[in-house]
């Protein structure tokens, strides 16, 4: 099979080139003029440079059996950038696609949901009712996608972790200090191995299904603070779990939000991010998507957690 990959110099990408490859598919990556490359052309990914928003150069990439729309706006520096970076993006990726296009996956995410109740995603019926801007530009993404005429599946990740993702260093390092600040310790996160992400959507691929929105995570969600002691395992420490109050922490990303603004820069952790991070539980059940995909994921957060401090390590990020 062709395929057409966007956000394939990430995380994410990265595994799904390799997946891909591995595979026997062909893979074709539509990256940013300036992205660094070695890595997936090592992989035997064909590059082309472009810009979403050149819908010609677009048109003529996307002439593939499939598209994955793994690129994705989650550090931006204003609200509408979320927009832009997920729903827009996905807008032009739908209209440069070929009628021909056997299936188009849209890598989405739980925050598309919104919170989960007492029960993890999918197994509590709730509709839809994310809480963030980044949340509500994924769901407009999904819709828009599936408004299409081709096939289309959206998959909806949790937090991803593993060797080579950055956004949880910093909880590792406070773990090495032997404290780890967690929101709502007693709340359930439910948590990915970007290699199993990559193989569900590889699965999405090769795999005959109905269109729709399909929840990807490990099959149990992990209470907060047991996710803080695998991290203080991982680095070899006994930690304590010290709670943060939600008001702290949309007031640290207020903080963050003013300061990326006074730079003109975009960051991490905002007012939006403090909206999906102070809630209780943000987990979501698989088994659908499992059931549907034959797939299930290889890792579990325990383990995951000692190969990514070791490769923090190795990076010299710790």
């Amino acid at each position: 099979m062709r395929v057409l990959v966007t956000g394939a110099t990430g995380f994410l990408g990265l595994h799904l080139c390799r997946a891909l490859r591995e595979r026997g598919h062909f893979v074709r990556a539509f990256t940013r003029a300036r992205s660094r490359t070695e890595a997936i052309e090592a992989l035997g990914v064909e590059v082309v440079r472009g810009s979403l928003d050149d819908a010609p150069t677009l048109r003529a990439a996307a002439e593939t059996d499939a598209i994955v729309h793994a690129a994705g706006g989650g550090i931006v520096r204003r609200a509408e950038d979320f927009y832009r970076g997920n729903t827009e993006t996905t807008r032009a990726l739908v209209q440069a696609a070929p009628s021909t296009l056997q299936r188009f996956v849209l890598v989405s995410s739980l925050a598309a949901h919104g919170p989960s109740k007492a029960l993890p995603a999918d197994a509590d019926g709730a509709p839809d009712a994310p809480v963030s801007h980044y949340g509500k530009s994924k769901l407009a993404a999904e819709r828009l996608a599936l408004a299409s005429a081709f096939p289309v599946t959206a998959l909806r990740p949790p937090a991803l972790y593993g060797p080579g993702e950055h956004r949880m260093v910093g909880l590792f390092r406070a773990a090495e200090r032997g404290v780890v600040p967690m929101v709502h310790p007693g709340g359930t996160l439910s948590m990915l191995h970007g290699a199993d992400c990559a193989e569900a959507i590889a699965r999405a691929l090769e795999v005959a299904h109905p269109s729709g929105a399909y929840f990807v995570a490990e099959p149990a969600p992990y209470l907060r603070r047991d996710m803080a002691r695998h991290i203080g395992a991982a680095v070899g420490r006994s930690v304590r779990v010290v709670p943060v109050p939600p008001l702290a922490m949309q007031a640290i990303g207020a903080a963050a939000e003013l300061a990326g603004r006074l730079r003109d820069r975009p960051v991490m952790l905002s007012r939006d991010k403090a909206a999906d991070a102070t809630q209780r539980h943000q987990s979501c059940d698989p088994r659908r998507a499992m059931a549907t995909l034959d797939w299930a994921p290889r890792h579990d957060f325990e383990r995951g957690a000692r190969d990514a401090y070791a490769d923090y390590q190795r990076r010299g990020w710790l």
